[in-house]
């Protein structure tokens, strides 16, 4: 999908939760796109829908314990395993998101 092809160069294929990269043995790096509100669930694929995450917090948030509090085009907040966490979504003003 162009959306989450553009979303990873745009976050530099960091996980949004914890900052990191993973880099392949061919250097590129390997990064994840996380549905906020799942595909099944007739979830989107823009930008407000979409978390860049590494392998093990994409399946820590797809299922683990998530509870959402606030969620909007510019932001997401979340309890996941009883960690709170605030992350940014918007895509205009990256310096002000994470």
């Amino acid at each position: 999908n162009k959306t989450i092809a553009q979303l990873k160069i745009i976050r530099q294929f960091k996980c949004q939760i914890w900052g990191g990269t993973i880099r392949k043995k061919n250097n590129d790096f390997y990064i994840e796109a996380a549905h906020i509100v799942p595909k099944r669930k007739k979830g989107n694929e823009l930008p407000e829908n979409i978390l860049i995450l590494c392998p093990n917090h994409h399946k820590e948030f797809d299922l683990g314990q998530c509870e959402i509090i606030k969620h909007n085009k510019n932001i997401i907040e979340f309890i996941l395993n009883g960690k709170p966490y605030k992350i940014g979504l918007s895509v205009t003003n990256l310096k002000n998101d994470a």
